[in-house]
């Protein structure tokens, strides 16, 4: 699916955004007048609620009102806006607008790591390794201590194949110094990802003792890995008080309640991912939603959701079977 721009009037509209600026302009940084910086703040929050709502070609059309406010003036904020927009085209299908935005971007400021990293990832997800893996090299090579980029990285590089690059990235991670608790907190999930739970453990512990909140939810996992579920749980639970509505934390924590037979509040915490989820893991909830209730010995409920379950995800093999399974009962 396209936008209604073409290709070549989209890349106008993306140079004058950014590169207008480039000359007598450049002065002009934070001129905008107040209407103008009310008006883009208003459209950049409403992009911003669109893409939340999955509504990506009007996330498009309210990010380009928002840069059309900016009275020919370059800064934070439009570039910000620019990243938002390059995301919202990608999710809408506009896979070279997507790119031209982020080319823009970089042709502004040749040190943009960000816009290097969000190409390099679209790269990646179109099946063009090489040019991601060169972005990505850039988007390094301009920022070489955002630990938090490099972990991205890696879940990227693995998700798309290039398994010994990511390993490749996740062991640069663990050299990059600094002792602040996000630090403490990504170089410990590094660890975590490689296997190192002892590391992993340490750096973390750092990370919470500095008051890392999400740093509870990786030694969780770290703990899960190793199996001792009942460290683990809560560590979960301690997150999710501050955390309410993380998909991640939720369902790992549902799926220590299934292991430990307590299948309400494993229902429980499943049902509350489901109503927060968007998008990513609906597969994976809906289907420990249908084992929790047969767990429970509801068949009916289980039999109900397992056929919403198949109609949606027709190709998943072992749930057809459940259902047959379930008809009997």
């Amino acid at each position: 699916m396209r936008l209604g721009i073409g290709k070549k009037k989209a890349y106008k509209r993306a140079k004058w955004c950014l590169a207008v600026a480039a000359a007598a302009m450049i002065g002009m940084a934070g001129c905008k007048d107040k209407e103008a910086n009310e008006n883009q703040q208003a459209f950049r929050e409403l992009g911003i609620n669109k893409m939340d709502e999955g509504n990506y070609e009007e996330a498009v059309d309210a990010f380009q009102n928002a840069l059309d406010q900016s009275q020919a003036v370059v800064g934070d904020m439009e570039i910000d806006i620019c990243y938002y927009k390059a995301t919202a085209q990608y999710n809408s299908g506009d896979v070279d607008g997507a790119v031209t935005t982020c080319t823009a971007v970089i042709d502004y400021d040749k040190k943009d790591a960000k816009a290097y990293f969000l190409r390099g990832t679209i790269y990646l997800k179109e099946g063009e390794g090489k040019k991601g893996l060169e972005d990505y090299n850039q988007a390094f090579q301009y920022c070489k201590d955002d630990l938090g980029m490099y972990i991205s990285a890696y879940e990227n590089l693995m998700g798309a194949g290039y398994e010994n690059e990511a390993q490749g990235i996740l062991e640069d991670a663990t050299k990059i110094k600094g002792d602040k608790p996000e630090e403490c907190r990504e170089r410990g999930y590094a660890y975590f990802l490689q296997g190192y739970y002892e590391n992993a453990r340490r750096e973390l512990d750092q990370a919470i003792n500095q008051g890392d909140d999400k740093a509870l939810l990786y030694l969780a996992q770290v703990y899960e890995a190793q199996g001792e579920d009942k460290r683990a749980q809560p560590l979960y639970e301690s997150y999710i008080e501050k955390n309410s509505t993380d998909v991640v934390a939720l369902t790992q924590l549902g799926e220590i309640q299934l292991k430990a037979e307590k299948y309400e509040q494993a229902l429980s915490f499943f049902q509350k991912a489901l109503e927060a989820d968007g998008e990513g893991h609906q597969q994976r909830l809906r289907r420990n939603e249908v084992i929790a209730y047969e767990k429970m010995s509801d068949f009916a409920t289980a039999r109900e959701k397992m056929e919403a379950y198949i109609e949606d995800y027709p190709e998943d093999e072992e749930a057809l079977r459940e259902y047959g399974f379930l008809q009997t009962r």
